[in-house]
């Protein structure tokens, strides 16, 4: 009985406890300061042209700081998540709590083209970006979450308490 109620908590708390992230918005008009900023903090950029997405090496700007450079590559698949997630949901076991990496470090930079930007040298004026998100953890989502999933842990096992005290005190009172 003890097993069978320590299977039944844990399938529900496995089955409810998510982690999610959220992209911010960041802020306009996007600024070689404000990118240098992300990058110190190690942040991995990400170039959207319509349905492409690049990784975004070597940035670097122009002596004006208007005009960015770096070089295009393929996104690695670890940095894929966002182009496909649309409840914005991550697995934690992917990371420990030292090093986030994967979704909760992602810049991504979106730029109005015709999507025809490819692999290689690129040069970005910063007065073409359309919007900049950083990605980041959801704290109220992956709470509320892991609170539905504390919720329904607890309730199961009341459930297989009470079931098992019923079954046991109608075959006490020889109804079985």
């Amino acid at each position: 009985m003890k097993s069978l109620l320590i299977t039944v908590i844990a399938i529900s708390l496995l089955s409810s406890c998510s982690n999610y992230y959220k992209a911010a918005l960041g802020s306009k008009p996007v600024t070689a300061s404000g990118i240098e900023n992300l990058k110190t903090e190690k942040k991995y950029f990400i170039l959207r042209d319509g349905n492409q997405a690049f990784a975004m090496n070597g940035i670097t700007f122009s002596p004006d700081q208007k005009i960015l450079q770096c070089t295009l590559g393929d996104l690695p698949i670890e940095h894929k998540l966002h182009l496909t997630s649309k409840k914005m949901k991550y697995n934690k076991t992917n990371f420990t709590d030292e090093d986030q990496t994967g979704v909760l470090n992602e810049v991504h930079i979106y730029i109005n083209s015709n999507g025809n930007t490819v692999a290689g040298a690129y040069t970005l004026p910063l007065d073409r970006v359309d919007k900049i998100e950083i990605l980041e953890k959801d704290k109220a989502k992956t709470r509320a979450s892991y609170g539905a999933g504390v919720a329904i842990g607890v309730g199961g096992a009341a459930l297989l308490v009470g079931g098992i005290i019923a079954i046991a005190t109608a075959a006490y009172a020889g109804i079985f």
